[in-house]
């Protein structure tokens, strides 16, 4: 079994177990916000930054710094998508914040001292990250008996982009009636992990000229401009989609910015190839890996998804955020009440 702590449980034995931060120029990833922030002052560096007027923005200065976004996560070799996907999950929680991730490091755990293994697995990591755009520039990699299968921790950094200034996002406290904008499809990281897991199975039931286009998803994993896009067009809130599908992630959102919000099921974007497969699998497509989607928090969100469409991605206005506290997904006049995701 692979998974994460639920929201209870992170909150609870992790956040709370954390001292305030050492240094004011340090932002910290919480619910909702999968990146941390590190503000690099030149001089004295803005003593001001953290001051606000009537914004609640407890990065304010940054705009007069540099600052870095950082991401961690442990990766899996698994299969052919298992790596892919986690290193696309880590790119994506810097690129969201409006940074184009830059550089990684990394930590490899191997359970023997079996070194033709600890080098072809090094190499397909650094491979990925090359792919993606990303060096890794330092590491460390030891042998322990208490695991059994190579376990690789990485974090990656990113740096400003174009519209990085704007990123810090001095959102209103509460955004509420704001649309929310879905980029991208339903479920593609979880698609690709189930046809790559089901190939043989599947194959048996739909036509291989049918399923074959599926693999081209993954050429959809890795968010790109539409960040800068969103940027651009009055953005308040991002957050990519990830474990758990757009459920999850419309769950954690609400947490981030303490209000409930409205979505419309039939509005929330879906391939077919993603509905046949997960019927197949019994897997619930809108709580699969959401990989290489993203919800937006704007002001005019069909102003947005237009601006979206006409870039080449797929986009629409999903919901919006309401008052009370509810999140509830409304399917042919029936409204479903959203509950905290599990994520094992």
């Amino acid at each position: 079994m692979r998974g994460k702590f639920g929201e209870h449980q992170t909150v609870r034995s992790i956040l709370k177990s954390l001292p305030h931060t050492v240094h004011d120029d340090v932002t910290r990833a919480g619910i909702g916000e999968d990146y941390a922030r590190l503000l690099l002052r030149d001089g004295d560096g803005g003593e001001n930054t953290g001051k606000t007027g009537d914004a609640d923005c407890k990065n304010a200065g940054a705009a007069k710094s540099k600052s870095v976004n950082v991401a961690t996560g442990v990766c899996i070799d698994s299969g052919y998508m298992g790596l892919r996907l986690d290193i696309a999950r880590l790119y994506n929680s810097v690129r969201i914040g409006g940074y184009m991730p830059w550089v990684a490091t990394d930590t490899i755990v191997m359970p023997d001292d079996d070194e033709r293994r600890m080098k072809k697995l090094l190499g397909k990591l650094a491979g990925i990250c090359a792919e993606c755009g990303v060096d890794i520039i330092t590491g460390h990699t030891e042998v322990n008996t208490a695991v059994f299968e190579p376990i690789i921790s990485v974090t990656m950094m990113g740096k400003q982009s174009g519209h990085s200034d704007d990123a810090d996002l001095c959102r209103l406290k509460r955004p509420v009636g704001m649309d929310i904008v879905m980029c991208g499809q339903t479920g593609v990281g979880g698609t690709l992990q189930l046809y790559y897991d089901n190939q043989k199975e599947l194959f048996e039931r739909y036509s291989e000229s049918y399923l074959r286009p599926v693999e081209r998803m993954e050429e959809l994993i890795l968010l790109g401009r539409q960040v800068d896009i969103a940027l651009e067009h009055g953005s308040v809130y991002a957050h990519d989609i990830s474990r758990g599908g757009v459920f999850a992630a419309l769950w954690e959102m609400g947490d981030a910015l303490k209000c409930g919000l409205e979505v419309c099921h039939d509005d929330i974007p879906i391939l077919q190839e993603t509905i046949e497969i997960c019927e197949h699998t019994g897997d619930n497509p809108y709580m699969i890996d959401g990989c290489g989607a993203a919800l937006f928090v704007v002001p005019d969100g069909e102003h947005l998804a237009d601006k979206l469409y006409e870039a080449g991605y797929e986009a629409s206005v999903i919901g919006h955020l309401t008052e009370n506290s509810d999140r509830v997904v409304v399917h042919d006049e029936e409204r479903r009440f959203l509950t905290p995701p599990r994520y094992l």
